[in-house]
């Protein structure tokens, strides 16, 4: 699939500020799952310096200004090509990684150490949640993963939220819905706790075409001995293929994030906007 992404945000200020260095997570990944055919970002008002980052989750760019302004517009154009049709193109590289709890071996334990540490305890809430889909999936490692992914999808509610972080496992599983960013933290987490490094992904989705309005979109992405890192959309309940445009990744939700920045400015106030275009 080919896709063209216009993604336009805008920051309006109270009063003019001044803006410290900001980072554009935006530019999507050129792997083996997609080729980035072209990338393009406009900054209003023009930086005082740009430069391209590498930094752990992915291409980025780096932002610094040296003058006043009431208002930040960037606008970055992208067009992507997809590739993996599907998404259980491999097989196991052993028998014992079919098997939970998930082992990689000494070779890989250091390098996915980040993702497959918990982000804290959780109550007993959470270790129910995990146990019972344990126990469908008789301790079958990619049984487990999509069991997890097919639940979450059919038995929550999705939200769009636009503000706030994503929430803590156990909130989501009180509340019984939350935003896609909530559905991937819980997953990522039973993943985690049941031996799998798991990572948060945020992105672009063909599923959103048929809003009014487009929004990023965020999954999962885990670690599989002779698959490597494979997507999961429990939003969506779908494992993930060529109806998905990855932009950044992290092992929390905050690594992700399409843009971080701060502004220096007394008394100063930000509303901030965004427009989504995507094109099949």
């Amino acid at each position: 699939m080919l896709y063209k992404i216009e993604h336009i945000t805008r920051y309006k200020y109270s009063k003019e500020v001044f803006l410290e260095p900001h980072v554009v997570r935006l530019r999507p990944r050129s792997d083996s799952a997609q080729t980035l055919k072209s990338f393009e970002i406009n900054v209003k008002p023009t930086p005082t310096g740009t430069t391209n980052i590498i930094d752990p989750g992915g291409d980025s760019v780096f932002l610094w200004f040296e003058e006043m302004t009431n208002s930040l517009e960037i606008t970055c154009n992208s067009e992507v090509e997809t590739l993996r049709s599907n998404p259980f193109d491999y097989i196991l590289a052993s028998d014992r990684a079919g098997r939970l709890p998930m082992e990689y071996g000494t070779i890989n334990n250091s390098t996915l150490e980040p993702y497959r540490i918990p982000s804290s305890g959780f109550g007993d809430d959470f270790d129910g949640f995990v146990a019972r889909i344990m126990l469908e999936s008789s301790n079958d490692s990619l049984k487990f993963l999509s069991i997890l992914n097919t639940y979450i999808n059919e038995n929550f509610e999705h939200e769009l939220r636009d503000e706030g972080p994503a929430r803590e496992p156990e909130e989501t599983l009180f509340r019984k819905k939350g935003s896609c960013r909530d559905f991937v933290v819980l997953f990522a987490e039973a993943a985690r706790s049941m031996g799998f490094a798991a990572r948060f992904v945020s992105g672009y989705t063909e599923g959103d075409l048929s809003l009014m309005q487009n929004y990023l979109h965020a999954w999962a992405e885990v670690y599989v001995p002779g698959g490597g890192w494979r997507g999961y959309d429990p939003t969506l309940g779908i494992a993930v293929a060529d109806q998905h445009v990855a932009v950044a990744t992290g092992a929390t939700p905050i690594e992700a994030s399409p843009v971080t920045g701060s502004f220096r400015g007394t008394g100063a106030q930000a509303i901030i906007s965004y427009e989504i275009s995507i094109t099949v």
